[in-house]
């Protein structure tokens, strides 16, 4: 750490944790016969401008990455109160007591060694592995700078970090999908292999230019390639497996190396499995880039069908229908809009927070055509339906069906007038709209189309509906005390007479089920009655054991459609 060296300081008058700063001195001292280094700092003035795009990138140089330049030019500045991150940050001094043999290993908490930021990418680098100093404010400057202006996506070795941006952005066209399908399937091309850039895309007949010698930028896609054509490797390395495939394997390999990517992963053993974890704290996104990863893999199933002459796909938009049935990949993607009505809601931090963990397994066969799938869900959130804040919803679809419920489904449900505020399960957080503006009738007629493609009765769908509307009265149900509050009885109301008759038993059985508790025992059974605390209790247990057995039944009847041997 030498004079007029820049570095980070951990301070907590930035919101962001560290400030800029500059040594402005250091003299070794010895203090009680330890030698330490006494390091005075002040604050850097250049800071005031970080934050700030330099005009040439605003431009729209060859390097800049965000596709929103022209239309943000003074996003920066706004965030940043308009000098730049650091302008509030009062001039100051400090001076610090430190060891000499941390300053030299640069291992010290508080202060960090601060890279000089280029000016040729956002940030400095598309992967926060090429930063001369890895550490804590190094790659939250390199973050804060490329999310400024409007680049989400970095790498980090083999890993993406995504933050979401909450606006829509142009990065998810099919041209865009098409250039890292064509960099995956051709590789960086150096001059003797230009011949290659004039390949026709398969999908849309366009002559789409690839730049020489440069990997795409970081991207949701990129990673979903990554893993496809490792997963390929692996199934032609295992085709020409044994004694008399060990020439094959040497081509294979020659002509990998041929047209490798920079910067790609490069396992000396590829695996025909691979996997893709997607994680993330709530409102990170995870549930759109789930989508987005499917929607490039359905893709490359496509173009592989394409190219094996099972669809016919000339114009580059037509979609095949193949037997009669929609195709696995389609499947596949028709099965967000089911599971996000079931198992998302509105939270504090995000209007489409998956309240579900889910593993989704997808095959290929050996041509790379998706020919299955199947999904696992576990821990689906059902204390929300019993509970939501201020400012949540409980799941999407107790909305949907009551925004867009017909006069029939109205009739056929026992819903008469009843409206979101008449349920407690739903009118508790006051809260029944999107913030995203997205209709919930809009996505309750998606929902519907989706199952239906799904290979979803009318029969089937009529149960499930009905599931869900029991649910909305049981949250209605009341009980009252008797026998000085030892016990009580379910009231015989509109709420419980709907329970009653949408599961289908009598209001007696109902009754029983929720106002007493049967003990097995060796000598005989003992029916123990409830008090009404304990049967509010076993109603919200019905609530959820009801909502958990439907959702269950749903991914069984999904996974039936898009699974094959």
């Amino acid at each position: 750490m030498e004079k007029g060296q820049a570095v980070w300081l951990r301070s907590t008058a930035s919101h962001w944790g560290w400030v800029p700063a500059l040594v402005h001195n250091r003299e070794e001292v010895i203090i009680k016969g330890i030698t330490v280094l006494k390091v005075t700092l002040r604050d850097d003035p250049s800071s005031a401008s970080m934050g700030q795009v330099a005009p040439t990138s605003r431009g729209g140089s060859s390097e800049c990455l965000s596709p929103f330049y022209d239309q943000d030019l003074n996003r920066s500045n706004q965030i940043s109160g308009g000098d730049g991150y650091y302008a509030d940050i009062e001039p100051f001094e400090i001076i610090l007591t430190i060891d000499v043999e941390s300053a030299e290993r640069d291992e010290l908490q508080d202060i960090k060694i601060r890279d000089v930021d280029s000016t040729q990418i956002i940030g400095g680098v598309d992967d926060l592995i090429g930063l001369t100093h890895l550490h804590e404010p190094a790659i939250l400057h390199a973050l804060r700078l490329r999310y400024d202006s409007d680049v989400i996506y970095t790498s980090t070795g083999p890993i993406l970090i995504a933050i979401n941006p909450f606006k829509s952005m142009p990065l998810y066209t099919d041209e865009v999908m098409e250039q890292y399908r064509l960099q995956g399937e051709i590789g960086i091309v150096n001059e003797q292999q230009s011949i290659v850039l004039k390949k026709e895309d398969t999908m849309t007949k366009k002559k789409l230019p690839i730049v020489e010698g440069k990997r795409l930028p970081p991207h949701a896609y990129l990673t979903a390639d990554d893993a496809y054509r490792a997963m390929m490797r692996g199934i032609e390395m295992n085709l020409a497996g044994g004694a008399s495939g060990a020439a094959q394997r040497r081509e294979l390999a020659k002509r990998r190396r041929a047209t490798e990517v920079k910067g790609a992963n490069d396992d000396s053993e590829t695996h025909m499995n691979q996997s893709i974890l997607v994680s993330g704290e709530s409102g990170a996104g995870k549930t759109v880039t789930t989508k987005i990863v499917l929607n490039y893999f359905a893709m490359l199933s496509r173009v592989s069908s394409i190219k094996s002459g099972e669809l016919n796909n000339e114009d580059g938009a037509q979609e095949e229908e193949l037997g009669g049935q929609a195709r696995v990949e389609q499947q596949v993607l028709d099965s967000n809009p089911i599971l996000e009505a079931f198992g998302n809601a509105r939270t504090i931090r995000n209007d489409n927070s998956s309240r579900f963990g889910k593993y989704i397994d997808i095959r290929f066969s050996s041509s790379g055509k998706l020919v299955g799938a199947s999904i696992d869900t576990y821990l689906l959130e059902k204390v929300r339906l019993i509970h939501q804040t201020e400012g949540e919803r409980n799941f999407h679809v107790f909305y949907q069906f009551l925004e867009s419920a017909s006069e029939d489904d109205r009739d056929e449900y026992f819903l008469g007038d009843m409206q979101l505020e008449d349920f407690a399960l739903v009118n508790q957080s006051g809260t029944y709209d999107r913030r995203d503006m997205v209709s919930d009738v809009d996505m309750h007629i998606e929902m519907m189309d989706a199952m239906a493609i799904m290979g979803f009765s009318s029969d089937m769908l009529r149960d499930i509906m009905r599931l869900v509307v029991a649910v909305l009265y049981a949250g209605n149900m009341t009980f009252t005390e008797t026998n000085r509050s030892e016990t009580c009885i379910l009231d015989e109301n509109e709420a419980s007479l709907a329970v009653a008759s949408l599961l289908g038993v009598s209001y007696e059985q109902l009754a029983m089920s929720l106002t007493c508790r049967v003990l097995f025992l060796r000598e005989g059974n003992i029916t123990k009655e409830l008090n009404s605390r304990q049967a509010y209790k076993a109603s919200e247990a019905l609530i959820k054991s009801i909502y958990g057995a439907n959702f269950d039944y749903i991914v069984k009847v999904i996974n039936q459609s898009i699974h094959q041997e």
